[in-house]
């Protein structure tokens, strides 16, 4: 059967890559670790009934634990949830009628649409001594402007490093968690120097390789960038390009395919962060002063079988939390790209030297919103594509953007719907009325697919 199946052993003898170790706090630690007063006090503030506590991956190892230890100091039941996501999982939350959600571990901290949140993040340990040693050694010059970012895991250590180098660096701005008491919200903001910018400074990161890291240097312009990894095995204050010019040439040649593409699909990537229905509309407004077809797909995570199984689409556009809206495509059937890269083909919009990843950002009332033009590109004035080398017309694009699948013009040629279904090998089931020979229903197959009774031993 092993030509029809994969081989169970397979299966069974295949070796799981896990990236993070799986945690097993001591238990005289967990109200210490997962800030059991913190979490009580803030259950009893909001005067929640039901309380979910998500947990990723490594740290399902004491939710058992914590979830026991939370349920007796309120007096109530809560819930698990097992979700590695750095957002919050809000759905799988009103499953159980949840009136909040406490996350724990690392977070994008994406503000929620529906649920109050309060974050719990993992305190890393960070050997202060050797990092203030080596920012001395690395900025001997104390006037430097210097912008101190860091994971959140290493937050409980910045008192203390702003105590050891304010004295001496002035110019020194180290950023800060900002807690929003109506929703639990965090989010970070930083004090720069009056008439500054972030370009005016060096840029130091404290944490690994990750959409962190990769979000920071495509979206502060600092003067330059170095990062102290405490994980490493000797950690110093090295530069750190991160590819960014390979990185903004593929983004740029995303925008070329966005240009050249007939039919956009939308991926809803989250359903728990704010605005994302916002997010929606903002590429269904711009696809449609290009002439361009949207569809609105919502997979769950995707990934390349999922988003192969339509061919019509010629690119995917991702809607998701900062940190999981840049995908690497190139394994993908068909590319998926950000709104923003949307922006930049469908509104004309000049290249910025920050790269905006939040898509909320971009919507009315964020930093980088630009209203769409009413009257779009003039339909008869060509444009060239840098892929094909061909002329681009929009007319053609405008008349083929009405909703429906089959549509029969006035020169008798039908729409870009029909001509994709009638392209494809496998069209469905084929009814054949009047053709097929009326019969008597017989007796099937029984049985399972990996084996039906019928069968003989291969």
């Amino acid at each position: 059967m092993f030509g029809f199946s994969s081989n169970e052993t397979v299966s069974i003898t295949k070796k799981v890559e896990i990236k993070e170790e799986l945690a097993i706090t001591p238990i005289e630690s967990i109200d210490q670790v997962y800030e059991l007063d913190r979490c009580t006090s803030w259950i009893q503030d909001k005067c929640v009934n039901k309380v979910c506590l998500q947990f990723p991956d490594a740290l399902l190892g004491d939710s058992v634990e914590v979830a026991v230890s939370l349920g007796k100091r309120i007096g109530r039941q809560v819930y698990i949830l097992g979700d590695t996501s750095c957002c919050v999982d809000e759905v799988a939350a009103q499953h159980v009628g949840a009136d909040a959600v406490i996350h724990f571990g690392h977070s994008c901290q994406s503000p929620t649409s529906r649920l109050p949140v309060l974050y719990v993040f993992r305190k890393s340990p960070l050997d202060v001594p050797h990092f203030v040693n080596c920012f001395k050694d690395t900025f001997p010059d104390t006037s430097e402007r210097i912008l101190l970012l860091y994971d959140v895991s290493y937050a409980h250590y910045m008192g203390e490093v702003s105590d050891l180098l304010m004295p001496a660096f002035r110019e020194l701005c180290v950023s800060r968690l900002r807690v929003d008491q109506q929703d639990g919200g965090e989010s970070w903001t930083s004090s720069l120097a009056e008439g500054s910018q972030e370009r005016d400074y060096h840029l130091l990161y404290i944490g690994q390789d990750g959409p962190t890291l990769t979000n920071l240097v495509i979206s502060l312009p600092g003067r330059s960038l170095r990062v102290y990894d405490p994980n490493s095995p000797s950690p110093d204050l090295r530069l750190y390009d991160g590819g960014k010019s390979r990185f903004l040439m593929r983004r740029l040649y995303l925008v070329e395919r966005v240009k050249d593409a007939r039919i956009l699909g939308i991926v809803v990537g989250t359903l728990g962060v704010s605005d994302y229905l916002g997010a929606v509309e903002r590429v269904k407004q711009l696809a449609a002063r290009r002439g361009k077809k949207c569809y609105i797909f919502a997979v769950g995570k995707p990934n390349v079988a999922k988003l192969a199984n339509f061919p019509e689409v010629e690119v995917f556009v991702l809607v998701a939390c900062p940190e999981n809206t840049l995908v690497d495509s190139k394994e993908f059937f068909r590319p998926l790209v950000t709104l923003y890269e949307v922006e930049l083909a469908c509104q004309d919009r000049p290249w910025s030297e920050r790269y905006v990843v939040d898509f909320r950002e971009l919507l009315p009332g964020g930093p980088h919103h630009t209203e769409i033009e009413d009257s779009p590109t003039d339909p008869d004035t060509p444009d060239m594509s840098l892929i094909t080398g061909q002329l681009r017309y929009l007319g053609d694009q405008l008349e083929d953007s009405s909703p429906d699948t089959v549509a029969l013009r006035a020169d008798m040629t039908v729409s870009r719907g029909a001509e994709s279904l009638a392209s494809r090998s496998w069209q469905g089931l084929e009814q054949k009325l009047g053709q097929t020979e009326v019969r008597l229903a017989e007796r099937g197959r029984s049985g399972l697919p990996r084996g039906y009774t019928d069968e003989g031993e291969v």
